[in-house]
Formats: C-alpha cells, sequence, structure tokens
C-alpha cells in the first residue's frame, strides 16, 4: 500500500512545484537551478509514465495473444480427445467382432474335432474288423 501511495505524493508535490514554476515563467521571472531540475525531473517523470503505459498496452496485447492461443489449444486438444475417444470406440468395436469370430472358430473346431475323433474310432474299428477278418481267412486256409 505504501509503494502506491508515496510515488502519488511524489507525483502530486511535483505536479504543484509545476504550477509554481509555470507561473513564474508566464511572469517572466529567470528560474533557479532547483526549478530548471523539477522541469526536467518533470518531463523524465512524463516521459516514464508514458512508456510504463505503452509497455502496459504491449504487455495486454501479448496477453490476449496468449489467451486466445490458449483457447486454440484448449479446442484442439479436446478435438483430439473426441478423435481418439472415437478411435478407441471403433477399434474397441472391431476386437469384440474379432473375438465373437474367433469364438466361433473355436466353436467350429471343437466339431471338427469331435468328428475327426468319431471318424478315427470307426476307422479303427474298420481296420480291427479287416484284421479280424483276414485272420479268419488264413486260419480257413
Amino acid at each position: 500500500m505504501s509503494g502506491v501511495v508515496v510515488p502519488s505524493i511524489i507525483s502530486a508535490v511535483l505536479e504543484e512545484a509545476i504550477k509554481r514554476i509555470s507561473k513564474k515563467i508566464a511572469a517572466g521571472k529567470k528560474l533557479s537551478d532547483s526549478e530548471v531540475m523539477l522541469l526536467v525531473l518533470d518531463q523524465m517523470n512524463r516521459r516514464i509514465e508514458a512508456r510504463f503505459g505503452a509497455m502496459e498496452a504491449r504487455f495486454e496485447a501479448i496477453e490476449a495473444r496468449f489467451e486466445a492461443m490458449e483457447s486454440r489449444f484448449e479446442a484442439r486438444f479436446k478435438s483430439l480427445e473426441s478423435s481418439i475417444a472415437s478411435l478407441k470406440d471403433y477399434v474397441d468395436g472391431r476386437l469384440n467382432e474379432m473375438s465373437k469370430r474367433i469364438d466361433d472358430l473355436s466353436a467350429s473346431i471343437r466339431v471338427l474335432s469331435g468328428r475327426i475323433d468319431g471318424l478315427t474310432k470307426e476307422v479303427s474299428s474298420i481296420k480291427s474288423d479287416v484284421i479280424a477278418l483276414m485272420r479268419e481267412k488264413l486260419e480257413e486256409k
């Protein structure tokens, strides 16, 4: 708080001194060295304030640009998030389809395996019958 009050007090005192010096100049009186110095200080103060004002305007413009960039990045990030979510949903759907197809193929393989086992037993049975018939024929001779 005191950092703000002191410059405003100094500025007010300097302004009053400049008014007094301006009246003295208007009256055509000679200025002392300290009065000339006060005029120089006033001009320096005004230039500094103008520069600070310009800098503040630039900082505000930069801040506005940063805010605009931030909002664009947020929009792009949200767009990217939605694209990723969409892609994830698509990939999940495809994986579920593949899983169903694999389950169907697995069931078909189990059925085929059962059939092969049945055919193997049947061939083995036929083989046993053929061997038995051949023994009979050999024993008959």
